[in-house]
């Protein structure tokens, strides 16, 4: 079966480069890259890349694949190569994406699209701050994401992945700032402990998001475990401690049973595991 997908999308791409399009070829090799990292072929999948390269012009290609796919789903081919690079443990090739992302191709892209920009940067966004980069993802965050939005549709706009803006915004800040005084304490507590702000609306986030990186209940999950580590919250740090695992463990077996990809599940058995530790030292301490 494997063998046959892989045939199938050689040849829908051979088919798309005799057609001499470079829009829908650079299309095509992106979406053999998917395939092969769905299948556990990341190393290949990772070779789609060097096509990509050799053909993809973001200043002239751009705008006409959006308009053809929605959104750059050739840029987007870069994104997903950091979570192949994760899946392979190479951690500092998925940074070198990051930056070229971050440096070559969000800035050229439209940024009235954000969904486009969204599906470019959500891993980005991870893979910065597991790397201590938490503040500097959330200032690309507003002033590639919040900033155009507020800016082309205003603040009561609305776009698909504007619901997980605050949790994320959130999340970055209380990763970034672990050791220091945090302004808004008050209000990301009380976020926090407000079980209804675990429920995604709509719940096609969560499928949506984990086929682009962790899925989003995981980094929901994080706020609360951060919080839970924090002096100034200790009061409720068993409660805390209790909602992260749970939701974390949500976020595992929806990637599991859901079939999202490699990453999105190492991601939530990783952070599950280290929750689930500190929950024992905590024990341990009482």
């Amino acid at each position: 079966e494997f063998s046959y997908e892989k045939n199938l999308c050689k040849q829908f791409v051979e088919q798309a480069r005799l057609n001499n399009d470079p829009v829908h070829y650079g299309r095509a090799v992106a979406m053999e890259g998917e395939t092969l990292a769905r299948l556990g072929n990341f190393e290949e999948a990772l070779e789609t890349l060097d096509v990509i390269k050799s053909i993809y012009d973001i200043e002239s290609h751009h705008a006409a694949i959006c308009k053809s796919y929605g959104s750059d789903r050739v840029g987007q081919a870069f994104h997903h190569s950091i979570n192949w690079n994760h899946a392979l443990g190479q951690t500092d090739a998925a940074l070198a994406t990051c930056k070229y992302i971050v440096d070559e191709i969000v800035p050229k892209s439209d940024p009235k699209n954000v969904h486009n920009t969204m599906c470019l940067l959500y891993t980005v966004f991870v893979t910065m701050k597991e790397n201590g980069m938490a503040l500097e993802a959330r200032d690309i965050f507003n002033l590639r994401l919040v900033e155009p939005f507020e800016q082309h549709f205003g603040s009561n706009g609305s776009t698909f992945s504007k619901p997980l803006w605050k949790p994320i915004l959130m999340l970055l800040d209380l990763q970034g700032n672990q050791d220091k005084q945090i302004d808004n304490i008050d209000e990301y507590l009380a976020w926090a402990l407000d079980e209804n702000n675990y429920i995604l609306k709509p719940a096609m986030l969560e499928g949506a998001w984990g086929n682009f990186g962790p899925t989003p209940t995981a980094l929901l999950a994080e706020i609360p475990y951060f919080l839970s580590r924090r002096d100034d919250c200790i009061k409720h740090r068993s409660c805390l401690l209790q909602r992260a695992v749970t939701q974390m463990a949500i976020s595992l077996d929806n990637a599991k049973s859901k079939n999202m990809i490699l990453f999105a599940q190492m991601y939530a058995q990783q952070k599950l595991d280290t929750m689930k530790a500190y929950q024992k030292e905590c024990m341990c301490n009482n």
